[in-house]
């Protein structure tokens, strides 16, 4: 008969991380400790080095944590904030606190027993972070156009306001461009052989491969091509009950939201640059489909021609990949 595991659900904000575990009496416990290595230390004092512990991925303020206990060789999940999110929702839970948030996360792991995070390489998270500042970087640059456009609008004189933005656009760029750079070298230091398979397909673009890269970590654990095209959100989805409702088939959107427009975007130079993606684009338009629902053909394509020359190591060949079709 297996042991019974202890979870530990952990509720990550900036400053501090509530805690919900059976201490060693038995009885159910809340404790709340700062998200620092003072606090890391004295949740291991509490908890138990044997425990599993529970939390949600959020974007930085759960990263010290992970560290410290991958270190300390702790056993622990990092489990999709959607999923605890639902769960939650599914209990029927009107009030929210931190507290309450923890024990619900403790809950899930008794119930769903998560499996064990297993760590990336520390590349992958250098490489995240600089990917997330050019996301941040490029829509401040977006809202700072879309205001001088606004501007332009007014009834009186904004040239003033208007050459400021632009001052800031302009650095804004350049600080972008800088990090793209550096995403790059840190990218070839980590894997280089897998971004030049994923760049040689026609379509994708450095910024293309670099994402996919940052959002699979390489590739690793991705057995089969369905598998990377519901990371992106591009599996198909039916809403159908009864007689009376008959939804339209969509994508599901569950997925990479930045990963998917990016991939739209190169879905639209691929129809033009690859010939096989062009015609598979004319074939469905000829048939009847709408033009956006071939283009998202066109992405699905373009991440089954990614997989591939991933998966065997073989730089993407458009005639070669006619003839195996």
């Amino acid at each position: 008969m297996n042991e019974k595991i202890n979870y530990c659900g952990i509720d990550v904000s900036n400053e501090t991380l509530d805690l919900y575990f059976k201490n060693k009496e038995g009885i159910e416990q809340h404790l709340q400790v700062s998200n620092t290595l003072t606090g890391f230390r004295k949740l291991l004092k509490e908890a138990g080095n044997n425990t599993h512990f529970v939390m949600e991925a959020t974007r930085v303020y759960h990263l010290n944590l992970i560290f410290f206990l991958n270190e300390k060789k702790c056993c622990f999940s990092v489990v999709n904030a959607l999923q605890i999110k639902r769960y939650i929702q599914m209990h029927l839970e009107r009030n929210k606190s931190d507290k309450k948030d923890a024990k619900r996360i403790y809950e899930y792991g008794c119930d769903r027993e998560p499996e064990k995070y297993t760590m990336p390489d520390s590349s992958y998270f250098e490489c995240r972070s600089l990917n997330n500042s050019i996301h941040d970087l490029t829509k401040e640059i977006t809202k700072f156009s879309n205001q001088i456009h606004s501007l332009k609008k007014c009834p009186f004189n904004a040239k003033k306001i208007e050459k400021s933005f632009l001052k800031i656009i302009k650095l804004l760029k350049e600080e972008k461009s800088k990090l793209e750079l550096e995403l790059h070298t840190k990218l070839v230091e980590w894997d280089e052989e897998t971004l030049h398979l994923i760049s040689s397909v026609k379509g994708i673009g450095k910024r293309s491969a670099a994402e996919l890269m940052v959002y699979t970590q390489s590739f690793k654990d991705m057995e089969s091509y369905k598998q990377l095209i519901s990371y992106a959100g591009l599996s198909p989805t039916e809403y159908r009950s009864g007689s009376s409702i008959r939804g339209r088939v969509r994508i599901c959107k569950q997925g990479g939201k930045q990963l998917r427009n990016m991939l739209y975007m190169c879905a639209l130079n691929a129809k033009k640059s690859n010939g096989y993606c062009r015609a598979l684009y004319d074939r469905l338009v000829e048939k009847g489909k709408n033009k956006k629902a071939a283009l998202i053909a066109v992405c699905n394509k373009l991440l089954k021609l990614v997989f591939g020359v991933v998966k065997n190591k073989t730089f993407y060949h458009e005639n070669f990949v006619v003839k195996i079709d």
